[in-house]
């Protein structure tokens, strides 16, 4: 039995304008601005056994998802303080003790932010 993590994307927030310029044309090359936006996303990062994260995904998405709901307050704006944290599980436990039985407690969850685009770079 394998111990895996992967990424359950909960929130995202705060849709920030970017710019970059390139330097095009010939012979005489001129500043093109390109825009897009990003915006911080938060992540619950969810590891345990292979066996049980495979056959338990749905039910650990939703309950991760439920949590998020539950404190969305809390756990965007702290980027993933250990109260942020505490909140979640104080959601995210219960749910999926009630769907995994005693096989939630083999389950770690953390959150973290990171700051992602939103679309493609375009003029």
């Amino acid at each position: 039995m394998t111990h895996v993590c992967r990424q359950i994307e909960v929130d995202r927030y705060n849709s920030i304008p970017e710019v970059m310029i390139k330097w095009e044309g010939f012979p005489t090359p001129a500043p093109i601005p390109y825009f897009r936006t990003s915006s911080m996303v938060t992540y619950a990062e969810v590891c345990g056994p292979d066996d049980l994260l495979n056959n338990s995904w749905h039910d650990i998405v939703n309950c991760a998802l439920t949590a998020a709901t539950a404190t969305l307050a809390a756990i965007p704006k702290t980027d993933g303080s250990p109260d942020a944290l505490a909140t979640f599980q104080a959601a995210f436990t219960p749910c999926a003790t009630a769907k995994m039985g005693a096989r939630a407690g083999e389950i770690q969850v953390a959150l973290s932010t990171q700051q992602k685009p939103n679309e493609d770079w375009h003029r």
